[in-house]
């Protein structure tokens, strides 16, 4: 597996100099001086829901405004544009991908349409909870692999665990909250030997953040393979998590399993602002550059103190604070900061998210006088 425990192995260059310009100048109007800091319990620093805490591009909170006009009518062709947008984007067919209020629909979803198979959810242990909690809440058996040594998913434990009655793969890739990934053939190849028995279900909710020559999506198995799913969400680098986009890639006669053939639920105001989102790299590169400069404050700060981590590839850090991570969050709400809840069975490891470099420094310097 290619995800390491580390004090530090590597680090992620800089971008190139013409990127760089770009992102000064978003910096300048974006990032909040250090010196206005004033977090409290009642306005903390959000460093516990692996949120983008710049919000928006300044490009979709124009139209969103724009769109707002209009939220009292059904729309019926924007989904139409930001599907193509997205078509051209990941070279998929058109009927391939359908859209979401997030993705948690599509999560929910397999797992309803393994519930009418009666069937079992094999997964991995810890992962993201909301396919294993909605078996769970409808009677279903969960086969959790916990990880292996190293703390990625071990593929082969779950090949040893896969029975006839499982119905529904999931994996989380990179996982959350261990920020590891699943290296690219080893995926591909599982991926393709149990959509032979079973649906898998791909979550790549963090695909973005991703800087990693071992790291592939496998979006390009739904074309030929009718067993394979894959979401994604506009909740993380697009900073959607409030407004709700999401998407699932699979076979059309797959996607008739977890979607109507038109969605009239959709936030029209969300639709609309990814239209303009996901065209906007400029603003992704930002995103990427701010949460590298976060990333590489926390990592700094575990070399330091000597704290185990995994190396992170997404927006969010898991580390052994040798302490339970309740006391940690208690700790940390009481100076204005929160981090993530506790993650069964790694009771001692925290996830904390990345924020504002300015920000993540004033974590940094808390955590320290806390617990150094």
């Amino acid at each position: 597996m290619t995800n390491n425990v580390t004090r530090r192995d590597w680090l992620i260059g800089g971008s190139a100099l013409a990127g760089t310009m770009l992102v000064s100048k978003m910096a300048a109007a974006q990032t909040v001086p250090a010196a206005n800091l004033n977090p409290t319990p009642e306005n903390p620093i959000r460093a516990g829901f692996n949120e983008n805490v710049y919000g928006h591009s300044l490009k979709a909170k124009k139209v969103m405004v724009k769109a707002a006009e209009t939220a009292h009518l059904y729309d019926f062709f924007s989904q139409r544009v930001l599907n193509k947008v997205i078509s051209e984007m990941e070279n998929l067919p058109g009927d391939h991908i359908a859209i979401e209020n997030g993705s948690t629909p599509f999560l929910e979803k397999a797992a309803y349409a393994c519930a009418i198979k009666q069937g079992k959810v094999l997964t991995t242990n810890p992962t993201y909870s909301s396919v294993p909690g909605t078996a769970k809440q409808l009677g279903l058996e969960v086969i959790a692999v916990p990880v292996g040594e190293d703390m990625g998913v071990d593929l082969d434990t779950m090949r040893a665990a896969m029975t006839d009655d499982v119905k529904l793969v999931y994996l989380c890739n990179p996982n959350n909250p261990i920020p590891s990934i699943i290296e690219k053939n080893a995926l591909r190849d599982f991926c393709i030997e149990m959509s032979k028995r079973a649906l898998v279900l791909i979550d790549e909710a963090y695909y973005e953040y991703v800087d990693n020559p071992d790291f592939a999506s496998m979006k390009d198995l739904v074309t030929d393979n009718p067993n394979i799913i894959i979401c994604r969400t506009a909740s993380k680098i697009h900073g959607f998590a409030g407004v709700r986009i999401g998407f699932a890639f699979a076979h059309p006669d797959t996607l008739r399993l977890i979607t109507g053939p038109f969605n009239l639920s959709l936030n029209n105001v969300a639709v609309a602002g990814a239209i303009e989102s996901y065209q906007d790299m400029e603003y992704q590169n930002f995103i990427k550059q701010k949460n590298r400069e976060s990333m590489d404050i926390l990592e700094n700060m575990f070399e330091e103190l000597g704290l185990r981590y995994i190396k992170s590839n997404s927006n969010f850090a898991f580390f052994h604070a040798g302490r339970p991570s309740t006391e940690v969050a208690e700790a940390l709400k009481k100076r204005g900061i929160l981090s993530g809840r506790p993650f069964p069975p790694f009771t001692d490891w925290v996830r904390m998210s990345t924020v504002k470099p300015e920000e993540m420094q004033y974590v940094v310097d808390v955590y320290k006088q806390l617990f150094a």
